[in-house]
């Protein structure tokens, strides 16, 4: 009668032991698989990122390829209210920088303006509606070059990216074969500039006389465009340059 017993208890020992073994099996299964799965999160949040940052690049090369340069801008007859007849083909203030681009929509020749600024939202582009009329184009511009980081009713935000936090460019104004060339750079940081930024970009843009102080002008024949942008918590940047005006 005894020995029934004790072999009774000792099978119930057995399953208590083989229930713990797989509470802890278990466990560590889930522990595994969750690892899995936030792993796959982060690879997949990554990977888009990337893509998001290859669409950034590729948008980039195209816009700046398509530049309309600063000699065609004023070769064009207009009634607009610009006080000035040498318009530049780029502008820029603390947190944007914008330029008129060709365009084609359906078919037909268009310009198109276009921004890359520094907003709560991160990095955004901004876009204008397709430009059929050149005087409308310039009409806009000469808004744009008075206030550059005032973001017109008329453009929209065709792409951002919140983990891009800075940006700085620099406008390449001339090439010299092996010895590189001399350059004309400013910064937008979406911040207010201090005042080295400040005296550094008035020093080498010229400064339209009507606009804000924070607002730079690049007039001379530009060959190519420098862009890095920061990513949060990030030293280096993404950095990337091209030929403007289809010049390549």
């Amino acid at each position: 009668m005894n020995s029934q017993k004790s072999e009774q208890g000792f099978a119930l020992l057995e399953i208590i032991v083989a229930m713990a073994i797989m509470a802890i099996v278990g466990l560590l299964a889930w522990r595994g698989m969750d690892a899995m799965i936030r792993g796959r999160e982060v690879i997949e949040r990554r990977s888009n990122e990337d893509l998001s940052y290859m669409q950034l690049v590729r948008q980039f090369d195209r816009d700046c390829q398509e530049i309309i340069r600063r000699d065609e801008l004023n070769t064009i007859n207009t009634t607009s209210n610009l006080s000035t007849n040498a318009l530049p083909s780029i502008v820029a203030g603390a947190k944007n920088i914008w330029w008129l681009r060709h365009y084609r929509a359906d078919t037909q020749e268009a310009w198109l303006l276009v921004g890359y600024g520094i907003g709560p939202g991160g990095l955004q582009r901004y876009i204008s509606q397709p430009l059929l009329r050149r005087s409308d184009a310039l009409a806009l511009w000469g808004g744009i070059l008075r206030e550059p980081d005032l973001v017109s009713n008329d453009l929209s935000v065709s792409w951002q990216a919140p983990q891009i936090v800075r940006q700085s460019f620099q406008v390449q104004s001339s090439i010299v074969s092996g010895a590189g060339g001399s350059g004309v750079s400013a910064s937008g940081t979406g911040q207010p500039p201090v005042s080295a930024n400040t005296s550094a970009a008035n020093a080498a843009s010229t400064s339209n006389s009507n606009a804000n102080t924070n607002v730079s002008v690049i007039t001379p024949d530009q060959q190519g465009l420098v862009m890095q942008w920061w990513l949060m918590d990030i030293a280096l940047p993404i950095t990337r340059s091209c030929l403007m005006g289809g010049a390549l």
